[in-house]
């Protein structure tokens, strides 16, 4: 196996951007954006596992910290709101499941909208950049990228692959083997680990979260976009901010889609992507 160098830190329950406030649900207004305002924090449910969107980097303490152009996204809603940004990190069925129950304001952790979850919570706008070059891809060994040069050798070959649990990417995954061969993982680096162990064939991620991957492991390659897009009608590759249900969001709903098209005009989106990328190569791995 070989790695290059891959620091383990354990997913952290709650991390604070700031100066921590009292809980955004304590207070007696209906509208959330005024029980955030009075509260003095926002609360963001994330994921931390999936560069360049939301990942750990260790900082000049060797302290763990989550970076990301989704938290750079969260950090310019807080700062419209004027209210510290307060994060709490699960793994992706966490996230899920803190948005159902409201025990986060908003989740931004790599979202796209399917029929099922528009049942169980409420979405923004889009803020994927118009010319991302990202694709709903496969990972793999450089050995099966030999054997396998199209789509349907691939499907026809009946590996062993895996997706994060909950995810979009668990979705296509069905669409190319039976369920019985396909393996969830609480987390994409989880998942890099199984595969560069051996213990899987493949693993579906979105091709940027698997750039760091390249770096770490270098017996493992994405397959090209030409012929191995899982994606092609772009149907999951805009993500979304996802909220709990309920009429007192609105106004929430509407400020961070305010956010984000001041966020597309000016070009921060391209901006924090560009950063966030830089940063990635620094990503440490979050152990389950």
């Amino acid at each position: 196996m070989k790695m290059k160098k891959l620091v383990s830190v354990v997913l952290a329950t709650t991390m604070m951007i700031g100066v921590a406030g009292c809980s955004s649900t304590t207070s007696g207004s209906a509208d959330k954006l005024e029980q955030i305002k009075e509260a003095g924090k926002i609360v963001l449910g994330t994921s931390p596992d999936f560069p360049p969107n939301e990942f750990y980097i260790l900082d000049e303490n060797g302290e763990k910290q989550i970076v990301g152009s989704d938290i750079s996204l969260a950090q310019a809603i807080a700062d419209e709101i004027g209210v510290e940004l307060e994060i709490k990190a699960t793994d992706f069925n966490g996230v899920l499941a803190n948005v159902q129950s409201g025990s986060v304001d908003m989740a931004i952790s790599g979202f796209a909208q399917t029929e099922e979850r528009k049942q169980v919570m409420q979405f923004s706008e889009g803020y994927q950049r118009e010319d991302s070059e990202d694709y709903q891809g496969i990972l793999t060994t450089k050995e099966n990228a030999e054997k396998y040069k199209t789509l349907e050798e691939f499907k026809a070959a009946n590996l062993t692959i895996a997706a994060q649990s909950g995810s979009i990417q668990y979705e296509l995954a069905m669409k190319l083997t039976d369920e019985a061969n396909i393996k969830q993982y609480g987390t994409t680096d989880a998942s890099a680990l199984a595969l560069d162990a051996g213990d899987i064939d493949a693993v579906i991620v979105s091709s940027n979260s698997a750039l760091p991957m390249l770096d770490t492991f270098t017996d493992l390659t994405l397959l090209p976009k030409d012929g191995f897009d899982l994606d092609p009608d772009a149907m999951y590759s805009t993500n979304v901010i996802g909220f709990p249900l309920g009429d007192e969001y609105q106004s929430l709903i509407d400020l961070c889609n305010d956010v984000i098209e001041k966020a597309r005009e000016n070009g921060d989106l391209e901006k924090w992507v560009t950063e966030a990328k830089e940063l990635s190569a620094q990503a440490v791995e979050v152990e389950e």
